[in-house]
């Protein structure tokens, strides 16, 4: 039986962060009637995909934090009742500092909930605030340390580097801080300036400076130099796991599985079709239908190629290449390939190819010139 996995996107947050550009709202006035369309929604989905074996669900968003515990534990509920599932099966929350507490904790853990998803960001007060995140560092601090008090064993922790201000001795002691607490899982991004954000606006008027290129990718280099005496393997671009402690619904996506996508701006791809849902909260609760689009062989390899090169392991072409994929296709694939080896962007393994390491920060560009 084919795996798949599902996200439960939760579109509120406390206040908005000046570099998210996912979908969410500060006003929860509609909450009641979106909560009972995402129902709907997973009931209406479930005969599509009772075929399938779920081996992760994850609460993202948004905050599914904010939420009260009773309206999490419904939706594990349901989902329960309506898919076919592993028997060992990951269930992750978001989570913010501000939102954890002991009590809490208890609460997630006792209702099926078996993995935590901290969305720290930065143990720097001056960061937090330039980001307009609702919590603080002390915040942080407490947080873990109940985390590492609790009976939750498999948690990760999100920080950025490459915040304004930010050096490379300041992005060694938010590591220092960090090794204190042991985490199982890391997730580690570069602060990134997306479009229609209050941080797009900020850095175009000079407001926020950015640091540069280079101290981003030191910051990069003594990241992994970190993970590596944390006993944390770099198993994909922005993420580190101690043995045995990968995230199963993110690996799911990063080997182009499928996976079902409830709420509003939730995505959910079934193998050959991509869905979205609208990104409006009040037109989803009254039952916008969702949009999609048929990928192409094209299409699908494309992707693969997107996720497979962000990992360690790479695309391998026993298991990554689409079906209906031809010969013709294969061949300017290798050509390109060769190519990329030739310059020391890609390196042949048995079964594959990968970006070797000290060239992942230039990931992109080098995925890019393979895309047919």
């Amino acid at each position: 039986m084919e795996e798949a996995s599902v996200y439960i996107h939760i579109p509120y947050c406390k206040q908005a962060c000046h570099y998210c550009d996912f979908h969410f709202s500060t006003l929860r006035n509609s909450e009641g009637k979106v909560i009972e369309q995402m129902h709907s929604e997973l009931r209406a989905a479930a005969p599509l995909w009772r075929e399938r074996k779920m081996k992760s669900l994850y609460f993202g968003g948004g905050t599914p934090s904010v939420l009260a515990p009773e309206v999490l534990e419904a939706f594990i509920q349901q989902a329960t009742l309506l898919f076919n599932w592993e028997e060992h099966v990951e269930i992750t929350i978001e989570a913010n500092p501000d939102d954890i507490t002991p009590e809490r904790l208890d609460q997630w853990f006792r209702m099926g909930i078996n993995r935590l998803s901290v969305g720290l960001q930065s143990f720097n007060d001056h960061e937090l605030s330039i980001m307009n995140r609702a919590h603080n560092a002390a915040h942080s601090l407490q947080c873990l340390k109940w985390i590492n008090e609790s009976s939750f064993s498999n948690f990760t922790v999100d920080l950025m580097y490459g915040m304004p201000g930010s050096t490379l001795q300041s992005w060694q002691q938010q590591l220092d801080i960090l090794a204190t607490f042991h985490p199982p899982h890391l997730s580690c991004y570069a602060l990134t300036v997306e479009e229609k954000t209050a941080l797009h606006v900020k850095v175009n008027q000079g407001e926020i400076v950015l640091p540069s290129d280079e101290v981003m990718v030191e910051q990069f280099a003594a990241l992994r130099n970190w993970a590596s005496s944390q006993g944390l393997e770099h198993y994909e671009l922005s993420n580190f796991a101690q043995p045995g402690q990968r995230s199963r619904h993110n690996s799911h996506y990063w080997t182009g599985g499928p996976y079902l996508g409830i709420g509003p701006g939730a995505h959910s791809f079934d193998g050959q079709k991509r869905y979205w849902n609208i990104s409006n909260n009040t037109l989803y609760a009254q039952g916008a239908s969702p949009t999609s689009e048929e990928l192409s062989v094209r299409d699908i390899l494309n992707e693969r190629l997107m996720v497979r090169l962000r990992t360690a392991v790479g695309f391998r072409w026993s298991d990554d290449l689409p079906t209906g994929f031809s010969s013709t296709l294969l061949d300017t694939l290798k050509r390109d390939v060769q190519a990329q080896v030739n310059t020391g962007n890609l390196i042949h393994n048995n079964d594959g190819f990968f970006i070797p390491p000290a060239k992942w920060m230039e990931s992109d560009a080098i995925i890019a010139n393979l895309f047919l």
